[in-house]
């Protein structure tokens, strides 16, 4: 890694240049009598380029010969670490092809030994706004296949307001591809009405407070929600209720709908379905109500 001092528009920061080289040699099992119950193939991303195995899951081990590489740039604040700016670009050259199958079928002839370029960046320019852009670019097509922008406000803790644009190209000429749009929330309704707290270790927002909360995503191509959660919470001091609303879609015409339902008294106990685990996993830095406040650290976004 690389470091120097830089100034732009007007800031200082601590500018890095940091390569990555990254070589897998993994000798070729035949693995077609066995099982596979959960082994599924990993995403395209920053992450999965620089992972041994090209399967997620303990029932499929890629042969591999390959070398990974990649370049990153960043902007830090010299006095905090704080991540400015990030750009990365990262590229696989495969030496061999990969006999490895999921279903243990013969695996296609592949004679492109480079792999889809990959290029992104986010950009934290306040600590409030942050923007973040990816896309995977075909080295013999030359074009896009799958891009992602999105764009996050997050003023204090407990008001937060995501969206994001994905978009996949089609794979085969029966596939249409993917355009979504995703949109996710958490905000004090009581905001409406000039209501505003300021958040306390462990206090949230203060008692006697609505909250919205929820997700929405939208497919372009087939005009419909594909998944939603919507809920309202409400902090009542000494207890806070949840009524969340979960709709997901599964395949071309099945719809599952759940109505989760939760009291809680704080420092006690819960009573209800719990939906805290939907809220995590769906709504994009949901914090729970009265929980303890973390401040940021320096290395939050290090890896």
């Amino acid at each position: 890694q690389f470091e120097r001092e830089a100034r732009f528009f007007g800031r200082d920061f601590v500018q890095t240049l940091e390569p990555r080289a990254f070589y897998v040699y993994t000798p070729f099992r035949n693995q077609s009598a066995l099982p596979n119950y959960d082994s599924a193939e990993n995403s395209f991303n920053f992450a999965s380029l620089f992972l041994e195995n090209s399967y997620i899951g303990n029932d499929r081990i890629a042969d591999a010969n390959l070398l990974t590489l990649g370049l990153t740039s960043r902007l830090l604040v010299p006095s905090t670490g704080a991540e400015t700016l990030r750009l990365g670009v990262a590229q696989r050259i495969r030496f061999a092809d990969q006999r490895v199958t999921l279903d243990g079928s013969a695996p296609p002839v592949n004679a492109d030994r480079l792999s889809d370029l990959l290029v992104g960046a986010s950009v934290n320019w306040t600590p409030q706004w942050s923007m973040s852009f990816t896309t995977q670019i075909s080295p013999q097509q030359g074009d896009s296949k799958r891009s992602a922008i999105g764009a996050r406000y997050n003023p204090t803790p407990y008001r937060v307001v995501t969206a994001s644009y994905k978009r996949q190209q089609a794979i085969t000429p029966t596939d249409t591809g993917s355009q979504q749009f995703d949109v996710g929330w958490q905000w004090p309704i009581n905001d409406l009405w000039g209501d505003r707290g300021q958040a306390r270790a462990g206090e949230g927002l203060g008692g006697r407070r609505w909250y919205s909360v929820g997700r929405l995503n939208y497919s372009a191509i087939d005009g419909k929600l594909v998944d939603s959660v919507v809920g309202l919470e409400y902090d009542g001091c000494c207890w806070i209720a949840r009524a969340v609303l979960q709709r997901s879609t599964r395949g071309l015409t099945t719809t599952n709908t759940q109505i989760m339902f939760q009291l809680e008294f704080v420092g006690f106990s819960r009573i209800g379905n719990n939906p805290l685990s939907t809220l995590r996993s769906n709504v994009p830095r949901y914090q729970v109500l009265r929980d303890q406040v973390s401040i940021p650290s320096r290395f939050t976004n290090y890896e």
